[in-house]
């Protein structure tokens, strides 16, 4: 049995861990911590968890939790990823992994060096038809890749005031909320790093970014376009086309349809839950056995896109001091 700890008690942790840990093997939410004990004693009688903590210290420091699942603004990702795996405890901490590539490559060498689990939970990796699109462009049917486009655009979120998608130092920006789903969708499809080229942004503040749009380049040749957005005047738009030489792959819903020499082929995929599939994967890997668990290097890697873009777009680095 892998006895889960929490770390905040942010609206992610009821579908992000509790309800698929109600459908995976040997796996049991025993604790969770907040900054006062009365918050976590609520939260715990709600949702059924044995014990509360009113501190991340004094979970950490529990010898009945072996696994933490950290749910915190991006700003403190870092630290209490370092301070658990420090503590012995395997880590599924929500994305991003850090405010930025560099602290996100130090967490991940601090894990190995250390014997660890470390995971992002990218729960939009584990989707079936994302999975498909990558394999029809790798077996190369539709022939060279063109251009991949990945959007993710919500204008309409609703976003308290105070909420720490709108504080810098918090790690906000819709690039740390959003941002890191669709470059990392784009990655994962092409199978390739891209280099970005140029980027177009709007901010909701002088230092958050509630919109950006950037161009980039694969090394085969191909283009790209990622694009995302949490306020704005545009249309939502939540899905990964592709466009190669003989065809098209792109999202309808849950299903897929793929164009080749004019043929028209849709496939259908049971719905699953993204989550699940994610906590089901970290624990294999917790377990030692064979998995299909993201490394943290792939969050390393879509870190570095999101650094780029913010340096492009003349926007200060998110874990750093500096400021607009």
């Amino acid at each position: 049995m892998i006895r889960f700890g929490v770390l905040g008690t942010a609206r992610v942790v009821p579908y992000g861990l509790l309800a698929p840990s109600k459908e995976v093997q040997d796996v049991e939410v025993s604790g969770i911590a907040s900054r006062t004990l009365q918050k976590a004693d609520e939260f715990a009688a709600r949702h059924g968890i044995q014990s509360s903590f009113g501190s991340y210290e004094a979970l950490l420091e529990s010898a009945d939790i072996d696994a933490v699942y950290i749910a915190l603004p991006p700003a403190l990702h870092y630290e209490w990823a370092r301070r658990a795996i420090e503590a012995g405890k395997h880590v599924l901490c929500e994305k991003p992994l850090a405010e930025n590539a560099h602290l996100a490559q130090e967490l991940m060498l601090f894990a190995r060096q250390h014997g660890r689990v470390l995971v992002e939970a990218m729960h939009i990796r584990y989707l079936d038809q994302l999975r498909r699109q990558r394999e029809l462009v790798a077996g190369g049917e539709l022939g060279r890749l063109l251009r991949i486009e990945s959007y993710l655009r919500t204008p309409y979120m609703r976003i308290p005031k105070d909420d720490f998608r709108l504080r810098f130092e918090l790690g906000g920006g819709v690039a740390l909320d959003l941002g890191c789903y669709a470059v990392s969708c784009l990655r994962y499809v092409a199978g390739e790093e891209p280099e970005v080229l140029s980027v177009r942004h709007k901010c909701g503040s002088p230092q958050i970014d509630r919109w950006m749009r950037a161009m980039l380049r694969f090394p085969s040749g191909g283009e790209g376009v990622v694009e995302f957005g949490f306020r704005g005047f545009y249309v939502p738009r939540n899905r990964v086309v592709v466009t190669c030489e003989n065809g098209r792959i792109r999202w309808e819903g849950e299903n897929l349809t793929h164009e080749k020499n004019g043929n028209v082929i849709k496939e259908s995929f049971s719905p699953k839950s993204t989550y699940q599939l994610q906590l089901e994967a970290f624990v294999k890997r917790v377990k030692g056995e064979e998995s299909n668990e993201l490394p943290p290097d792939d969050a390393v890697l879509t870190a570095r896109v999101l650094d780029t873009m913010y340096e492009k777009a003349g926007l200060p680095l998110r874990g750093t001091s500096q400021k607009l």
